[in-house]
């Protein structure tokens, strides 16, 4: 097992604190209720989410990391929400957005409108380069399956019970599903948290549309 990254994609901890704001914003009929003060206990609108939230922006307009240890306390403190599932699925899914658009411009496009064969090799490769860059990650294909691993136990040091490996497999799935057009479901059959030796997902691809 290789030793944790030094260091994390701003991109991370930014999509979980941006999907617990999300969560806890307030609708127009509980805003109505509420007084403002007692919706600011909600951690995701409170100032000090917000500031956060604002750091990491800047951080991934400038391209830097923050370290490993820093992201597993914010997936640490997502895990603790009774949402936790809510939030790692949301997180992920907005991390994979920000991935794909640090993407070449050549490569969006050629993923969605060349040739069915051709758009799903650049797709995948696109996602590949996603999920390592961002993620740190690696993505292959064995036997007609997409399969993802991580090397590092972030995920499962943060939640024992491997709740926030949740936030790669929502990451995962929005990056196929842009790319390749994936339409189906990503399953997490090795996890760190029930004593394998490395967290992996995986998933058949079935495509949808026609090329």
């Amino acid at each position: 097992m290789k030793s944790p990254r030094a260091d994390t994609h701003s991109i991370l901890p930014l999509a979980v604190l941006e999907a617990m704001r999300n969560l806890d914003s307030p609708t127009d009929e509980e805003a109505a209720e509420y007084v403002d003060e007692l919706l600011k206990k909600r951690l995701g609108i409170s100032d000090t989410v917000a500031a956060q939230i604002a750091r990491y922006d800047l951080g991934v307009k400038r391209g830097r990391s923050v370290s490993a240890g820093e992201f597993e306390q914010i997936l640490r403190l997502a895990g603790r929400r009774p949402d936790a599932a809510l939030v790692f699925a949301d997180a992920g899914r907005r991390a994979a957005r920000r991935a794909l658009a640090r993407l070449p411009a050549l490569t969006r496009w050629g993923a969605r409108y060349l040739p069915r064969f051709a758009r799903r090799a650049i797709g995948f490769r696109g996602a590949r380069r996603g999920l390592r860059e961002v993620f740190g990650g690696s993505l292959v294909r064995e036997d007609g399956v997409t399969l993802a691993r991580i090397a590092h136990r972030l995920p499962v040091r943060a939640t024992a019970d491997g709740a926030a490996c949740g936030f790669y497999a929502a990451a995962l799935a929005e990056l196929l599903r842009q790319l390749i057009s994936f339409d189906g479901g990503v399953v997490h059959p090795r996890c760190c948290a029930r004593g394998d030796e490395r967290c992996e997902w995986r998933t058949r691809d079935t495509p949808t549309g026609v090329g």
